[in-house]
């Protein structure tokens, strides 16, 4: 299936190039008669020209060269006729797959002349690369396509019933592709919002590709961390809003999709990092976002998110009670723990698949991609969305600022409730500076805010351990709470020693300079 490295000095037939934005829909294979029995589906015009069956080749090196590079390599053949596609993946990626494109005809092998002018090019000039691409895996797919208009726009459906093969293993799934062909990209969530009333989708982050290199151990199974956000001086509220959302929203996701194959504490930590970071930028833009159906995304984003509570509060307590030194009552604690964190775990396994948490997560990407608020007349909202997102961060930013100062100039005298609601503040303001840290440039500014970052960070540290020590104490019945007091620290003299250094904290970070100002 190889073709060969072509004479660069030969002719090089002329490649179509796009850029593909896309939206992956995971579903059950019993759910395929429901799709094509939507009332919108009586609205869609078939094509069958792209649908049938499409076996595709995905070439790498021995050492997936192209994977590194976060390309992809594929010769599909679909109704006789075969097409190299050459994919590269956005550094910044989102819960819409957006990426740039380049295919061409080929006879069945691969044409790699026709990468020049591609990413790929500099990757096949190397004569070692070039001479070690071969295929690697083979995804096989039964495709139903439609075109639907929605909202001035143009959409391809396409319902898919495929299989990932590799040597040594295959999974199958299915999944519907909505693929913008013109329009605005908040049509494809309103379609999908409307699909998923009756089916139960899931928001999927993962490629076909990516289903192939999971086969080959290839995948990336680590926890996807909060990922920069570069929101430009000149973004209006609504714009940064959105961008934020989108950075939350995709880590919420992609954990997610990996949460379900592994029961790693550190995925699950993630994934409520997200949820949390979320609910930071709700809060930071909350005057463009009062509107029932904004109202609404929240209260199902805030089930959602409590949903993990109990599996990650376990994970702290089994990590410390790990750290025990009194093992004759800390090993029973320890098993029970982890008893608990077990069931814990396989029931919010089954909420990850409850059609409401599914949806939740559908429709808030939905909201914030094609939601009411960013149509609102109202003029307080309007005003709102338009407000530079620069002025929006310094008024916010200073009005928190103020009232963690104020708590922390008296942490001495505050209730463990009250220092719970100073860390809240304190992550919140944290996350808030994360996400517009762009909207301050210059070299005073950066210096300003890493110090008030560092300080935020270490008062919210020491307020965490005091946190953990309230909570771990409750999560096991009497008998095993004694071990859970010694590895938590739940003692008088923890406390003490404790309260000093979140006081020291506190007289360091009233000092700290607003970067903002």
């Amino acid at each position: 299936m190889n073709a060969g490295w072509q004479n660069k000095n030969e002719p090089t037939r002329a490649h179509t190039t796009a850029n593909e934005i896309e939206l992956k829909l995971e579903f059950a294979a019993d759910a395929t008669g429901q799709l094509l029995q939507h009332p919108l589906m009586s609205q869609a015009r078939m094509l069958p020209g792209q649908g049938g069956i499409l076996h595709a080749v995905y070439y790498d090196s021995t050492d997936f060269a192209l994977h590194k590079a976060g390309l992809t390599l594929r010769v599909r053949k679909q109704n006789g006729r075969s097409t190299q596609t050459i994919k590269a993946e956005r550094k910044a990626r989102g819960f819409a797959l957006d990426r740039g494109e380049w295919e061409i005809p080929v006879d069945g092998g691969l044409d790699l002349a026709s990468a020049a002018g591609t990413p790929l090019a500099a990757l096949v000039s190397n004569e070692a690369i070039r001479a070690d691409l071969k295929p690697v895996f083979t995804v096989e797919t039964d495709r139903q396509a439609f075109e639907i208009k929605r909202n001035g726009a143009t959409i391809e459906l396409a319902l898919d019933e495929a299989k990932a093969s590799t040597d040594s293993g295959a999974e199958k799934f299915c999944e519907v592709e909505l693929e913008l062909k013109d329009g605005d990209p908040s049509a494809l969530f309103a379609l999908a919002d409307d699909l998923a009333d009756s089916i139960p989708f899931r928001l999927s982050p993962i490629t076909k590709s990516e289903r192939g290199y999971r086969l080959l151990g290839q995948a990336d199974s680590g926890p996807v961390k909060a990922g920069r956000i570069v929101v430009p001086t000149t973004a209006a509220s609504a714009e940064a809003f959105q961008m934020i959302a989108r950075s939350c929203l995709s880590q919420i996701i992609r954990n997610e999709a990996l949460l379900r194959r592994s029961r790693a504490p550190e995925l699950l930590h993630q994934m409520r990092v997200g949820f949390r970071r979320l609910d930071a930028a709700i809060s930071l833009f909350k005057p463009m976002l009062r509107d029932r159906d904004s109202d609404a995304i929240k209260t199902e984003l805030r089930w959602a998110g409590k949903k993990l509570a109990l599996v990650r509060d376990l994970d702290v307590l089994i990590a410390r009670l790990r750290k025990a030194n009194d093992t004759d009552m800390g090993l029973p604690a320890l098993a029970e723990a982890g008893r608990l964190r077990a069931e814990a775990f396989e029931s919010l396994l089954k909420t990850l698949s409850k059609p409401r948490f599914m949806k939740a997560i559908l429709k808030a990407a939905t909201w914030v991609e094609a939601g009411r608020w960013l149509e609102s007349r109202k003029p307080a909202i309007r005003a709102a969305r338009e407000l530079p997102a620069q002025t929006r961060a310094a008024w916010e930013f200073s009005r928190r600022w103020q009232r963690i100062r104020r708590d922390a100039r008296r942490m001495a005298d505050l209730s463990g409730k009250a220092r719970h609601e100073l860390r809240i503040s304190i992550k919140k303001l944290r996350y808030g500076v994360e996400f517009l840290a762009t909207l301050f440039p210059g070299v005073p500014a950066r210096k300003n805010r890493k110090a008030m970052v560092d300080l935020l960070e270490r008062l919210q540290d020491v307020l965490g351990k005091l946190n953990d020590i309230e909570v771990g104490r409750t999560l096991l019945d009497p008998p095993f709470r004694k071990p859970v007091r010694k590895a938590a620290g739940y003692t008088k003299r923890r406390v003490r020693k404790l309260l000093p250094r979140a006081e020291k904290a506190s007289r360091a970070l009233v000092r700290a300079e607003p970067f903002w100002a």
